[in-house]
């Protein structure tokens, strides 16, 4: 039996705003989405993708001008859908209410962490997702803006929930196919399985001697 988590995206309910790439307003650097969910109407919750730690906030006093960004990074490694496995880190740009978060807070894969929201430069309550290979948490700007370290296209590295509904939405930019674990299959190498015991006589009789990992 598998012992690693998949990684996924942090909301339940997605509608892309925004893609990446020329011809976005703001994302013609890295791999940015903006995204939402029923709409600009409702406030939607947002999850951790994966066992994950808070490793850099960024709380600006001026919440009109600058969006609040929280990055979140992998406790464990993760299983993504092009077949990486490690860790990762996102960042979430323009939740409310992060005044009471710590650098070094701790969640399980699925749990509420955040609400989306408008803080900084937003037209409506989003979130701004970034996706980065390995645990730097950190940005750097490229021709003006903002961009996470190591960045990749989070449709290659995180699935949609089983459950969660993706909304058709008209949006700028370019971005690959949001996929379920059912829509794909994939080969991957150095995932952890279940120990094999080795023992004298059969369980439960036997007294264990060693471990083999399959």
């Amino acid at each position: 039996m598998a012992k690693y988590q998949r990684a996924y995206f942090p909301m339940k309910e997605i509608r892309l705003v925004q893609g990446y790439g020329k011809g976005t307003k703001t994302h013609a650097y890295g791999y940015p989405l903006d995204m939402n969910g029923k709409g600009a109407a409702t406030i939607e919750a947002v999850y951790a993708p994966f066992d994950c730690k808070i490793t850099k906030l960024y709380q600006p006093k001026d919440t009109k001008t600058h969006a609040n960004t929280v990055w979140l990074t992998s406790t464990v490694k993760v299983l993504c859908p092009n077949g990486y496995y490690g860790y990762l880190t996102v960042s979430i740009t323009h939740p409310e209410g992060i005044s009471k978060m710590k650098l070094g807070t701790t969640y399980k894969q699925g749990v509420q962490i955040l609400k989306e929201g408008s803080t900084g430069y937003a037209e409506a309550p989003h979130i701004h997702l970034e996706v980065a290979k390995g645990e730097k948490a950190g940005w750097h700007s490229d021709h003006g803006q903002w961009i996470i370290d190591n960045g990749v296209k989070p449709e290659e590295y995180l699935f949609v929930r089983e459950d969660a509904i993706i909304y058709k939405s008209n949006f700028k930019g370019n971005v690959g196919s949001l996929i379920k674990e059912s829509d794909i299959t994939y080969k991957v190498k150095n995932v952890p399985s279940e120990p094999l015991i080795v023992r004298t006589l059969p369980w439960p009789l036997g007294k264990k001697i060693g471990e083999l990992i399959s």
